[in-house]
């Protein structure tokens, strides 16, 4: 990638941060695609420098930018549209055809579709971390995020951090995950400043210095536990804190000239604060995955079953206590664990957003979130990370407790998005005044073309478009469809989401909104160019209305495309005007005679009126019809008509609502 963008910087003479934007873009423009033997770029050999930009500009054009950016990019998209269509009349850009016949939409790749059946093994783990979640449920209520996301953390062999207040079962929830492993060593302790050595790793053996040998005996004490517990970790000295750092990241406690491994599964570390920014523990802070607030209860019937002693201890059957064989063949598992295109894409979308918005995420912690997700993945008996999965990474990706909420949003954005393409079908639409929409589901790659021969091929040409246009929407509409079905089907079945959130489900309503919207405006615009009657009244339509001005206000003539019900009247300045129903019959307005409007009428046929926009009658045939005396008005009118409409013969695509 980094090479790819010293070319486009080198060969279009832009900026650095420009040609990497350029460079990351290309993979989805539709005309690029990597290549998997060669590792390139493969572009489609009929697409220029021209094409790209004009795809460049229709794809930033549809991207989400803040607020106060949206004018100033939409002015942007505009005026490119604007020079566009004109390089495009002019015959700069030359248009482009679609090869072959159209394509059929291809709604059976929208989905990947059911996860292959797990095996034995997996089904042995999947029911036994099902088990250990319900007794850790009712052990402890109002609490499913936390009892998930921790035992998520150890299986993939990660640390935990809990903040809180005393007294909300943070050392009891230590205390039960530990409970979850068959034949598991537990070690639990209270750190102060002046917390010594030998409290944690045990004391320095005696018999050892006597044979010069320094090593501690470890037994029952930090290095030999498979879960720990430490309270107030942010409170350990100088004296520990080295070895801490080394034993619970590298599972390797350094004694004397000793190197013991350490079966430490994970270390569930406890604060009632946030260590001080001042104060070194910032790679302490970092060594826990899994950050979260543990608050007090919120809800009466659950503080009163905890008051009143209804709630049973925390109780996992031995059965369903996982073994050392069941951690080995999970992890095993999430070795194949696949990670598809569009959760790549979320990946890479979240981490320009933690850079921008200084999360503060390492490299080796996304590393680390990723290893996470596979093992949860594994553990829910899937072969595939989905979008869903997605939002088990805020406690990960969250510097700090009071920054949740943005991280929150930005992993919903990726949840609401991920249905369709990055938000290609409005930039298909920006294409298609162009006549450059791209391929879809299976044809064959757009190619330059001769300009249409009259106003009949270039009608044709923008319905094929529209059509190509329309196989996009309903390639969309199916994997909206597909996608809110596996989130259903997901919701019910996931080990680890506690509950999807409603913010899920409102933005797979307001896609639907906006994709009836589009496919509102695409039949009817289809429908405008269905005959040349329905295209030159859409042609008279996209005249501007009339507005006050202080020379050539008022209508000259009035045109009437015939056939069409389109009467209105025509300023010197190419403005349409309204003009009042005249006459005596009954249920029509009649407006006192001198008050009428007295222009000279000009009747054209939809046909005629169509080649003159095209340049192909003149404009003296075409007012063959009106008075000598009204001649010139009326021709100064027409050719602002023409200029207006830049001798385009097809109505261009009606504008959409704003996303």
């Amino acid at each position: 990638m980094a090479d790819l963008a010293d070319r486009v910087q080198r060969e279009t003479r832009t900026g650095r941060a420009r040609a990497e934007g350029i460079a990351g873009w290309l993979p989805l423009s539709r005309v690029a695609a990597w290549d998997g033997h060669s590792g390139q770029l493969r572009v489609d050999r009929d697409t220029d420098l021209e094409d790209l930009a004009l795809r460049y500009a229709a794809w930033v054009a549809t991207q989400p930018v803040p607020e106060e950016h949206a004018d100033a990019t939409r002015a942007y998209a505009a005026r490119i549209g604007e020079l566009a269509a004109a390089e495009r009349q002019s015959g700069t850009i030359r248009h482009r055809r679609g090869q072959g016949d159209l394509p059929r939409t291809r709604a059976e790749h929208a989905s990947p579709g059911p996860a292959p059946a797990a095996g034995p093994r997996d089904l042995l783990i999947n029911r036994k971390v099902h088990a250990v979640l319900i007794a850790l449920d009712t052990a402890f209520l109002e609490r499913r995020s936390h009892t998930r996301a921790a035992l998520l953390a150890l299986l993939a062999g990660q640390h935990v951090l809990l903040l809180g207040p005393p007294g909300t079962a943070k050392s009891m929830l230590a205390r039960s995950l530990c409970q979850c492993f068959e034949d598991s060593a537990y070690f639990e302790y209270l750190l102060s400043r002046f917390t010594a050595p030998d409290e944690l790793f045990g004391p320095v053996s005696i018999p050892g210095l006597k044979d010069e040998d320094y090593r501690r005996l470890t037994t029952g004490f930090l290095p030999t536990a498979n879960v720990a517990f430490l309270d107030e970790i942010f409170k350990a000295n100088s004296a520990i804190l080295n070895s801490l750092l080394t034993l619970i990241n590298e599972r390797t406690f350094h004694h004397g000239r000793h190197r013991d491994p350490v079966p430490l599964l994970g270390v569930v570390g406890a604060s009632n604060e946030l260590p001080a920014t001042d104060g070194g523990l910032e790679a302490l802070y970092d060594r826990f995955l899994v950050r979260m607030v543990v608050p007090p209860l919120a809800s009466p019937e659950a503080f009163l079953q905890v008051a009143t002693g209804q709630v049973a201890a925390p109780d996992v059957p031995a059965d369903a206590r996982l073994t050392p064989a069941d951690l080995s063949a999970l992890r095993a598992a999430a070795d194949a664990v696949v990670v598809p295109p569009e959760v790549a894409d979320a990946l890479v979308s979240l981490w320009q957003t933690a850079a921008r918005l200084s999360w503060g995420v390492s490299d080796r912690r996304w590393r680390q979130a990723i290893r996470m997700l596979k093992v949860g993945v594994a553990a829910d008996g899937r072969d595939r990370i989905v979008r869903v999965d997605l939002l088990l990474l805020e406690p990960v990706l969250a510097p700090t407790p009071d920054r949740s909420a943005e991280v929150r949003d930005a992993l919903l954005e990726q949840l609401g998005t991920g249905a369709l393409p990055e938000h290609d079908l409005r930039a298909q639409w920006w294409l298609l005044q162009l006549d450059r929409v791209a391929p879809a589901g299976g044809e064959d790659p757009i190619s330059p073309g001769a300009a249409p021969a009259g106003w009949g091929e270039a009608l044709q040409l923008r319905r094929d478009n529209v059509d190509r246009f329309l196989v996009h929407h309903r390639d969309a509409l199916a994997r909206l469809s597909a996608d809110r079905g596996n989130v259903d089907a997901l919701a019910e079945t996931h080990l680890w989401v506690a509950s999807l959130p409603a913010q899920v489900l409102a933005s797979h309503i307001e896609a639907s909104r906006d994709l009836t919207h589009i496919l509102m405006r695409a039949e009817a615009y289809r429908d405008a160019l269905q005959n040349p009657t329905a295209a030159a009244g859409g042609l008279v339509a996209q005249l501007p209305e009339a507005s006050a001005r202080v020379y050539g206000h008022g209508a000259v003539f009035a045109l009437v495309i015939a056939a069409s019900g389109v009467r209105v009247g025509i300023t010197l300045a190419g403005e349409r005007e309204a003009l009042p129903v005249l006459g005596t019959a009954k249920g029509k307005l009649v407006q006192p005679v001198a008050e009428r409007l007295e222009v000279p009428e000009l009747t054209i046929e939809p046909e005629a009126f169509l080649s003159w926009v095209a340049g192909e009658v003149v404009t003296s045939t075409l007012m063959a019809g009106l008075p000598a005396w009204a001649t010139r008005n009326a021709g100064t009118a027409l050719q602002s008509v023409r200029r207006v409409l830049r001798d385009n013969p097809v109505p261009a695509p009606p504008p959409l609502r704003a996303p």
